[in-house]
């Protein structure tokens, strides 16, 4: 039975192929980051930059993105938020590699010793290797940061077919009675509330409520977290405290509730 919380620090660090990496645009790469954090605010209620963040303001900054095939990495460089931020994998990581910028150091300069040392971050155990300065693609841009709305899964709303298909597989498996334990109680009920998802999203949030007949009472959120053949429930995506969060998270996935399943 799991029943620790996972810590939202885990990393997830996917490499896969990317068809069109060196078509995109600077502008492209900026959107695709901007729903890395309208992602990640809307989550996991903040993200990597809040310090600095200031909807509406404007910045410049340098765009970077690799020509990798393997593993595509996105990211900028910005005075204005006092920092070079980047992100690695073919979906929205969540957890961004960041580096501060020295006093006097100009926005190139800053990209070109940062990707040449390995992208070090302090918060990650090993640096990205095998790249250099020359390897990536950037461009200056004169920017405004948007305003905290929430991703595009949420306020698209895309029906997915595949959902329905994994979500009864997840049914079986994330219940309010465990597979071992003795018969079932009548008064054991509860439900799984699924939320939202884009086709770039790591997570996919789910909500479960049961019974206090239940082996598995009360409210807990699962992230699933996609797999080789679709989405898998793991150890490390289980949350059932601090009660703030599972408060929290509830909230974030009935706004953007898809469909329910009964228990």
């Amino acid at each position: 039975m799991r029943n620790t919380i996972r810590p939202l620090s885990c990393v997830l660090q996917l490499c896969f192929f990317i068809p069109g990496v060196r078509a995109e645009t600077a502008n492209q790469v900026f959107e695709r980051i901007v729903e890395n954090w309208r992602w990640s605010h809307y989550w996991f209620g903040k993200t990597g930059l809040d310090d600095a963040y200031v909807p509406g303001k404007k910045i410049s900054a340098l765009i970077f993105w690799n020509r990798s095939e393997d593993q595509p990495i996105r990211g900028l460089c910005s005075s204005e938020l006092g920092r070079c931020v980047a992100y690695a994998g073919i979906y929205l990581d969540p957890h961004e590699r960041q580096v501060p910028l020295a006093l006097g150091t100009s926005l190139q300069q800053a990209f070109a010793s940062w990707v040449n040392g390995g992208l070090r971050d302090p918060s990650f155990l090993v640096g990205v290797q095998g790249f250099a300065a020359a390897d990536f693609q950037s461009e200056t841009k004169s920017l405004t940061l948007p305003a905290w709305e929430p991703p595009s899964s949420i306020t698209q709303r895309t029906f997915r077919e595949e959902a329905r298909r994994q979500a009864e597989k997840i049914r079986r498996t994330f219940g309010c009675w465990g597979v071992e334990a003795d018969t079932r109680p009548q008064e054991c009920g509860g439900s799984l509330v699924f939320a939202f998802y884009g086709d770039n999203d790591p997570y996919w949030f789910v909500l479960r409520s049961c019974a206090t007949a239940c082996e598995f009472k009360g409210e807990s959120v699962e992230m699933l977290r996609r797999g080789d053949h679709g989405w898998d429930v793991t150890v490390g995506g289980f949350i059932n405290s601090p009660k703030e969060e599972v408060e929290r998270l509830k909230q974030q996935i009935e706004k953007a509730e898809m469909f329910r399943l009964q228990l």
